[in-house]
C-alpha cells in the first residue's frame, strides 16, 4: 500500500482495505457460505487464475484458499476475509491474560495439597465458607486432623505472595491443565481460609 493511499469507511470495496491480513499457515474456522466445509482450516492467498492475474498487476491479494492442517487437502477456493475467523490458541490466550482464574486456581492448590500430605482429605472451594454468598477471589481450605496450619500455609502461600522486596508483592506464576487447557500466569486470588477441625 503507498504512502497516500488513504482507506475511509465509505471505501470498503478498495482492494487495498480487503487485502489479506493472516499469513500463510494460519489456522482459522471457517464460516462462509459452504456450510459444508465448517470447520478448522489453514489459509493461504488463493492461487486461481483470477487473483493470480490481480496480484501480477500489483493489487494485493484479497482472497484465500483454505487447506487441511497437513497443507495437503484443499479446501474451498477464493474464500473472502469475512469468512474466516482466526483461532487463538492457548498460549496466546494465556499471553493475552496473564491471571489464572481463581477456580483454576483452586484445581492447583487442590493437586498441590494431595502431592504435599497424601493421605489427607482437603476440601478446597472457591468462596468463604462462613459467608452467605461466595466472595470472589477467595478460596476456603478444610481439612480434618493431619499437617497444622502452619504447614499447610508453606503450600498456599506462594499462591498469594513472594516477597521480593519489602514494597513487592508477587504471586508465584503456575501452569495447571484442567478439561484440556493449559492455564499459565498468575493466581487471581485475595485471600486463602485455612480451616482445620
Amino acid at each position: 500500500m503507498s504512502a497516500d493511499t488513504v482507506i475511509t469507511v465509505a471505501d470498503i470495496t478498495n482492494p487495498a482495505y480487503r487485502a489479506l491480513r493472516l499469513p500463510p499457515g494460519t489456522i482459522v474456522d471457517y464460516r462462509g457460505s459452504i456450510t459444508t466445509a465448517h470447520g478448522t482450516w489453514t489459509v493461504r492467498p488463493c492461487a486461481c487464475n483470477g487473483c493470480l492475474a490481480g496480484v501480477l498487476v500489483g493489487r494485493p491479494a484479497t482472497r484465500y484458499q483454505l487447506v487441511d492442517a497437513d497443507g495437503r487437502t484443499p479446501g474451498p477456493r477464493h474464500v473472502r476475509h469475512t469468512s474466516v475467523v482466526p483461532v487463538v490458541s492457548d498460549e496466546e490466550r494465556n499471553y493475552a491474560g496473564e491471571f489464572v482464574p481463581t477456580r483454576v486456581t483452586a484445581v492447583h492448590l487442590r493437586r498441590s495439597l494431595r502431592a504435599a500430605f497424601p493421605g489427607v482429605k482437603f476440601s478446597v472451594r472457591c468462596g468463604r465458607r462462613d459467608a452467605k454468598d461466595l466472595t470472589p477471589f477467595e478460596i476456603t481450605v478444610s481439612w480434618t486432623g493431619g499437617p497444622t496450619r502452619t504447614a499447610v500455609a508453606t503450600v498456599t502461600a506462594p499462591l498469594l505472595a513472594t516477597f521480593g522486596t519489602a514494597e513487592e508483592r508477587r504471586a508465584r506464576r503456575i501452569s495447571v491443565t484442567t478439561g484440556g487447557r493449559t492455564h499459565s500466569g498468575t493466581p487471581n486470588v485475595a485471600a486463602i481460609h485455612l480451616r482445620r477441625s
